[in-house]
């Protein structure tokens, strides 16, 4: 595993760590909206660039998340699924995990217990 690579904007901190497995770990903290959707679309597509990728959010310290967010998770999933791969959330905060229940993407996303460690 390589040294995670971290960015934040005000509001959302992300990290994304390459495991090796080659799949992805994107760790991400704080709020996820209008505000900061578009950062955290740019991060999560930058860890597809990969046949067949395998992206894991890890959104066990995610704050907040709203519509915005959900489509940046949503567009995310499409084109992973369009490369042969995946995208799975784990750790999602109660907030998040209503929202994916309500929505039916808890489905899409297989949310899970725990983050894959390195």
């Amino acid at each position: 595993m390589n040294r995670p690579s971290v960015e934040h904007r005000p509001w959302l901190e992300t990290s994304l760590t390459f495991l090796p497995d080659e799949t992805r770990l994107l760790s991400v903290a704080g709020e996820l909206d209008i505000a900061t959707a578009d950062f955290f679309r740019r991060r999560l597509l930058a860890a597809l660039h990969l046949d067949r990728p395998r992206v894991v959010v890890d959104a066990g310290r995610l704050d907040f998340c709203d519509g915005r967010g959900l489509d940046a998770l949503t567009a995310a999933g499409d084109l992973a699924e369009a490369l042969g791969g995946r995208v799975t959330i784990v750790n999602p905060r109660p907030q998040l995990a209503k929202l994916l229940q309500i929505t039916g993407l808890s489905r899409r996303f297989a949310a899970a217990a725990a983050a894959p460690s390195g």
